[in-house]
């Protein structure tokens, strides 16, 4: 399989060369923000939802990380500097847990590269008009991603809405973009019903010990 697309690496294989970049006594967010950086603010948004792809789990990154996917995510929509707080930035993570990071992210892009990514319904992807809607959209995925809720697939749902959206941007994929709205839209739903099935349990507990 080529590694490369009308002449361009695949993400895939750009994310497995920043591995060798990590040092060895772990590395910030900061400095993590400044290998990437270069390669947009999607990318950097994308690869920071890895910890909640599935297997991988690092307790306590869900609001770091969906914070900064938020700030990331205010550039686009009003095309500024990105202004990341210090606690965020300093953050550090192990090189056994990058390395883990990176190499989940990768596994799930290369299937994706295979078999479903292409150029199609671009139009989604493209302008400022379009620009914002997207960057609104990840902002949204990001809130629900910081959203302490304790339910089955509470990171997952929104993490796979963000990948889709930055990935769809990346690869000029309209149909991934719309795949990750529904994502988005969906754990919106799903939240609520998680808030009010609590809300229901503690009414009828109230109301039972009341009895």
């Amino acid at each position: 399989m080529s590694e490369k697309v009308e002449g361009r690496k695949k993400f895939s294989v750009v994310i497995s060369e920043i591995s060798p970049k990590i040092p060895a006594e772990g590395i910030t967010l900061k400095d993590f923000l400044d290998i990437i950086g270069e390669r947009g603010l999607y990318m950097s948004s994308m690869i920071l939802t890895a910890p909640f792809l599935l297997p991988v789990s690092i307790p306590g990154t869900s609001i770091i990380f969906g914070s900064v996917i938020f700030l990331l995510s205010s550039d686009i929509i009003f095309q500024r500097p990105i202004l990341i707080p210090k606690r965020f930035r300093d953050y550090k993570i192990s090189k056994k847990n990058m390395e883990i990071i990176l190499y989940e992210i990768s596994r799930i892009l290369k299937p994706l590269e295979e078999k479903i990514i292409k150029e199609r319904l671009s139009f989604l992807t493209r302008g400022r008009k379009m620009e914002y809607i997207n960057g609104v959209a990840l902002a949204f995925g990001a809130i629900l991603l910081i959203t302490p809720i304790i339910a089955p697939l509470g990171d997952f749902l929104p993490s796979y809405g963000i990948l889709f959206v930055c990935l769809g941007n990346l690869e000029n994929d309209g149909f991934l973009v719309l795949a990750g709205y529904f994502t988005i839209i969906l754990t919106a739903i799903y939240y609520v019903l998680i808030f009010a099935l609590g809300v229901a349990i503690i009414i009828f507990i109230i109301s039972y010990l009341h009895l």
